[in-house]
């Protein structure tokens, strides 16, 4: 699935050049430079050859250091066979399991890695491996259980107990699977690797991939596994939902090297794909994957020209164009990451490409993150074995908020699965590819189509009376859409209503019955992919105007008439009030507590409705909307809930001789507090709002 190479050692370079090991491991799959597999094999057996050069494993230790695992694993197998001590044994069940999982074979590596482990093997984290690989069966449980025995030996490293997390949650993943339908397409399918669709607007119904198949152009053969060197194929469907037999692209697309991850322009004459192939240099021979682009005149495809930010220091791969074709996202190791391979992306400014931009850590991790997607909903696909996820690479979608890609989410079961899945392509809204090695494929990656059924949504909910809390039977529920709908239903006898929504569209629900003040919901269903019922939020508790309204919060210090800070964002909650009952007048009127004198009172309650009155027209209230009036002490609040003002109940008074009765002073403060309040009454319902 392309790319994974480094160049720091000639003798490697040559021996695995071929673009498979690349391809496959560089942007991601077994995540290991040649380099590094060097070290780690003389650091790994360099002890033993010294004391034993003529040791069983001496032939396996080269070979392995060479790359050539499959070698390797047949004459580890054959010194563990005839070996005595457990420790020997150990050791080489351990490079058995390595080799098996540098080819992509999961199942053995963990069988090894478990004979590992069983000998007493400790070294190299190998308890560890053997988790992963457990996970990567889809053996949840056992997985668990050996990522706790790694925290046990190993208390100061977290993977311990982020693989146990993992784990647990793949397996509620799977045990309850989202409504994606995920289906093998077994015409493009075969023993080979085949991954990463795309789709051109040239030709219609027509998908491009990449494989390993032996149609593919070139001789020579991959070290590391044995197959092809990739080429970029195309298929069609006809009417009848049946594919031809895929093709390669002709020369100059598809060459000795390998070719795969292609993307195209809106025209779909534009094609960004991925090349790994040697470069030549005055002491090594090397390999690099880099981003080309060809041009389609209408009979062929013309020359690739290389993208100007690739490097002979860096690899990038797996490009992905914007619909607007503006933005080039792509996968790279290149300096200024986060670690592994990163998802970058490039803009198009004044015909060039820009420097590309790495999208931050909300998306990027110290592992891998690859095969980004830019869908035409607006948001990013990508796989990553760095995030939480089921085994191996896992598919997710981030979206961009504010300039920044965020709300990474994993797409779980069945589009990802215990082994490794990527590639994600829509080729409509509800449909497309993704490519994956999970159990059942017919090849090491297999080319799967997914659906995603129908989502269903709704709003429902209860309207009533916020003081009684009885229901409102009649009352007018309405709903606008941002996508023009406008529907009206009348509430039933229990006050209830429900409505069903459409995919992708905001909407405003309002509920209104005369004599109560109107109220408005918001709720969206962009973005969604699952059904959801929007009821908690739902209900619509309507505050009947036949009495004064008690705004909560608009309180006073004593002897005090300024707004505090909460009491202004009361005044902001009348302001939405009014602005969601335009036609409505009202009445400001302030009270006091009974200390001071009744002529003091009345003068602090009028200062006190005057600041509410001032901060609204500051507000932008038509003055023409608003009276203002203080009552002083006259009137005693009585309590209109049990909810509201606590721990008093509906029916209580604050009057002088109740308050006094009260058995604290903070309760007797509480009351007092209640009553320096300031409420509004609808004093009309016929204003006309200025056009604005």
């Amino acid at each position: 699935m392309f790319f994974w190479f480094e160049q720091n050692n000639s003798f490697l370079c040559q021996q695995l050049i071929q673009p498979e090991f690349y391809y496959k491991h560089l942007i991601m799959k077994r995540c290991y430079f040649a380099f590094v597999v060097m070290l780690c094999g003389i650091f790994a057996f360099g002890q033993l050859n010294a004391a034993d050069k003529k040791s069983k494993t001496e032939k396996a230790d080269k070979i392995y250091t060479a790359g050539r695992y499959a070698d390797a694993a047949e004459l580890y197998k054959k010194a563990y066979a005839k070996m005595k001590a457990k420790q020997d044994k150990g050791r080489a069940a351990y490079l058995v399991g390595e080799c098996y999982a540098k080819m992509g074979n999961q199942k053995e590596a963990c069988n090894w890695y478990e004979k590992s482990v069983k000998a007493g093997y400790k070294d190299d984290g190998v308890l560890l491996k053997y988790a992963d690989a457990l996970k990567g069966q889809g053996r949840y449980d056992e997985a668990i259980a050996q990522y706790n025995a790694y925290k046990v030996e190993n208390p100061s490293d977290s993977k311990g107990q982020e693989g146990a997390s993992a784990a647990e949650m793949a397996q509620q993943w799977k045990d309850k699977p989202t409504k994606y339908s995920v289906q093998s397409v077994s015409a493009l399918n075969t023993k080979y690797y085949d991954f990463a669709v795309g789709m051109s607007n040239l030709e219609k119904n027509t998908v491009y991939f990449s494989s390993s198949r032996m149609e593919a152009s070139g001789g020579a053969n991959d070290a590391w596994y044995g197959q092809k060197f990739f080429d970029l194929f195309k298929s069609s469907q006809d009417n009848n939902g049946k594919w031809s037999i895929p093709t390669p692209l002709p020369n100059p697309v598809n060459s000795s090297a390998s070719e795969g991850a292609a993307t195209f322009d809106a025209k779909g004459n534009v094609m960004y794909f991925t090349r790994c192939e040697e470069l030549k240099g005055k002491d090594t021979k090397d390999s690099k994957c880099r981003i080309y682009r060809s041009i389609y005149d209408g009979a062929k495809w013309s020359e690739p020209e290389l993208l100007p930010f690739n490097s002979d220091e860096y690899v990038c791969g797996h490009p992905s164009l914007s619909a607007d074709g503006n933005t080039l996202f792509f996968a790279s190791d290149m300096p200024g990451g986060s670690g592994g391979k990163d998802i970058w992306m490039s803009k198009m400014e004044n015909g060039a490409w820009s420097t590309p931009s790495n999208l931050g850590s909300s998306v990027n991790t110290s592992g891998d993150e690859m095969f980004p997607y830019s869908a035409p909903n607006g948001k990013l696909y990508f796989s990553s074995n760095g995030h939480p996820g089921m085994g191996g690479l896992d598919c997710f979608s981030a979206s961009n908020e504010n300039g920044a890609w965020g709300s990474v989410t994993n797409l779980k079961s069945p589009m990802n699965s215990a082994g490794d899945d990527f590639g994600v392509f829509f080729n409509s809204t509800t449909t497309g590819y993704l490519t994956s090695s999970r159990e059942g494929g017919q090849g090491a990656d297999d080319i799967y189509s997914f659906v995603i059924p129908p989502a269903n949504f709704s709003a429902f909910g209860k309207v009533y009376d916020t003081d009684t809390k009885e229901p409102i039977p009649g009352a007018t529920v309405e709903l606008f859409g941002s996508d023009g709908t406008s529907l009206s239903v009348k509430t039933q006898d229990a006050g209830t209503y429900r409505y069903e929504l459409k995919p992708n569209v905001k909407y405003k629900i309002s509920a209104s019955f005369t004599g109560y003040l109107t109220q408005f919901r918001e709720v969206s269903t962009e973005g969604l992919d699952e059904s959801k019922d929007f009821e908690a939020n739902f209900d619509f508790p309507l505050k009947s105007t036949a009495k004064p309204i008690a705004l909560p919060e608009v309180f006073y210090d004593l002897d005090k008439a300024t707004l505090r800070p909460e009491s202004k964002e009361a005044m902001d909650g009348l302001i939405k009030v009014l602005d969601e009952n335009p036609t409505i007048t009202i009445k400001l009127t302030s009270h006091t507590d009974f200390r001071a004198d009744d002529a003091y009172n009345l003068a602090l309650s009028k200062r006190r409705a005057k600041a509410c009155y001032d901060y609204l027209i500051s507000k932008g209230v038509d003055k023409a909307r608003l009276e203002q009036e203080g009552r002083g002490e006259k009137d005693d609040k009585e309590v209109e809930n049990n909810d509201q003002y606590p721990p008093f109940k509906m029916g209580d008074k604050l009057t002088e001789a109740f308050i006094n009765g009260l058995a604290s002073e903070e309760l007797k403060e509480k009351a007092h507090q209640y009553n320096r309040r300031t409420e509004f009454t609808v004093t009309g319902t016929d204003y006309t709002p200025k056009k604005k």
